[in-house]
């Protein structure tokens, strides 16, 4: 019987590798022009199947997964936060929003972990069937940017109200940037930081898909070259920054292969990186500190984050789940509220940083768990291969200045990856 389930299990792996790129798409269509409730909730719908078929197989086998350290970090972090929830507490409406937003994509990691031995190809298949379908949304998201203009997308459910997004309400067609008449690429997803997370994902594993296919390194370095330009196109300062961290991370760690092996592949990856930055310095010179510096933005950031550390002073043990971050927009009836009041709702909850936001929920304890588990995981990634590490570390940096978790189709996808790499390491100990 079980024997059934293996494709089942490889089939939904697939189909979610194919249509999470296009969730934005899919959820605004047919959320808010057809108005189908709950429409966003598929890829949650689904990942339940695969975990009953993970489960189901177990049960045939009369055998269990084997636990190691990594997940009883994970356990334990999760029981951490539910426990302090609990003990402070947090409405069931706080606790669900909380698990999803907090815990959803360690689940995607759990459940790939231990279910990789029931994908039938290889992890090389389904990083080229992303490349496809990734590649496929930032054509057509630079499609409607440069050719169709975003305003295309107001027949298919996205928000009018630019720059202005509400919640509960739709997207907006585009964000921009006050006093530099710049409208920020998005493309097809839910707003820029997405989409800089989401291309970042799509660098790494077209690096890893491609590194020995030396014919096409030629054609490779065109479309990098195009997408690390619409990369700076999203102006968002914290992929910027986990960007440069990245590098200087996997570029001091790989040093010595780099300059036995890979010189003149090296040489030219930063010559294109110089080229699109300068390209982009020029055409923006006199912009660029409005771009770039933002400093109402900065310090409405840092501000934001002093609150909530002096939060986390208050409750050093902890607050629970949705005490902080994206999640407690769940706990509140912000359509009672006046405008006034949503403003110093979010400013008392939205830390702008997923560090301070674990911070607020599980306190000093809960924020150790966590570093724990993403330090264990990226060394894993690492030991597979640098090119990966590479987008989680970049996006580990972005969390410094944003929630950048919350993007789910993206950490889905993220976290899916992850999750092979961790279980095929495990099955097999090599790459």
């Amino acid at each position: 019987m079980f024997a059934r389930d293996i494709p089942l299990f490889d089939r939904l792996t697939r189909i979610l590798i194919v249509i999470l790129p296009f969730h934005v798409l899919i959820s605004v269509f047919f959320g808010f022009e057809l108005a189908i409730p709950g429409i966003s909730l598929y890829k949650e719908a689904i990942l339940l199947v695969l975990a009953v078929a993970l489960g189901w197989d177990f049960f045939c086998r009369r055998s269990w997964p084997r636990f190691d350290w990594l997940d009883g970090l994970i356990l334990a972090y999760a029981s951490l936060l539910l426990g302090v929830s609990v003990f402070s507490g947090t409405s069931l409406a706080g606790i669900v929003a909380g698990v999803r937003y907090d815990l959803e994509f360690l689940f995607v990691f759990v459940l790939f972990r231990h279910g990789t031995y029931l994908l039938t190809g290889k992890f090389s298949d389904y990083v080229r069937l992303f490349v496809i379908s990734s590649g496929i949304a930032i054509l057509l998201g630079a499609f409607v940017r440069f050719v169709t203009k975003e305003t295309v997308l107001l027949y298919l459910g996205f928000s009018a109200d630019l720059s202005n997004w509400q919640f509960g309400g739709s997207v907006p067609i585009y964000h921009g940037i006050p006093n530099a008449n710049i409208r920020r690429f998005q493309g097809i997803f839910d707003g820029p930081n997405s989409a800089a997370y989401f291309l970042i994902l799509h660098i790494g594993l077209v690096l890893y898909a491609f590194r020995a296919e030396r014919d096409y390194w030629g054609v490779l370095g065109m479309w990098l070259f195009g997408v690390f330009g619409l990369l700076l196109l999203t102006y968002t300062r914290s992929a910027f920054v986990g960007i440069v961290l990245a590098t200087g991370i996997t570029v001091l760690f790989c040093l010595p292969i780099i300059l036995r092996k890979y010189k003149i592949a090296f040489a030219s990856f930063l010559a294109v990186v110089i080229l699109v930055i300068g390209g982009f310095s020029v055409r923006y010179a006199d912009s660029l500190q409005t771009i770039f510096l933002r400093e109402w933005s900065s310090k409405w950031h840092f501000e934001r984050m002093a609150i909530g550390i002096d939060q986390f002073m208050a409750r050093p043990m902890g607050s629970g789940l949705a005490s902080s971050g994206p999640a407690s927009r769940y706990t509140y009836d912000a359509s009672v509220l006046s405008d006034e009041e949503r403003k110093r709702k979010e400013d008392e909850t939205i830390p702008e940083s997923w560090y301070i936001q674990v911070l607020v929920e599980g306190g000093f304890l809960g924020l150790a768990l966590f570093l724990a588990i993403m330090a264990t995981i990226a060394y894993e990634t690492f030991r597979f291969h640098p090119f990966i590490a590479w987008s989680f570390f970049a996006v580990l940096g972005m969390n410094i200045f944003l929630h950048t978790f919350e993007a789910f189709f993206v950490s889905i996808l993220l976290f899916l990856f992850l999750g092979i790499i961790s279980g095929y390491r495990r099955l097999h100990g090599t790459r």
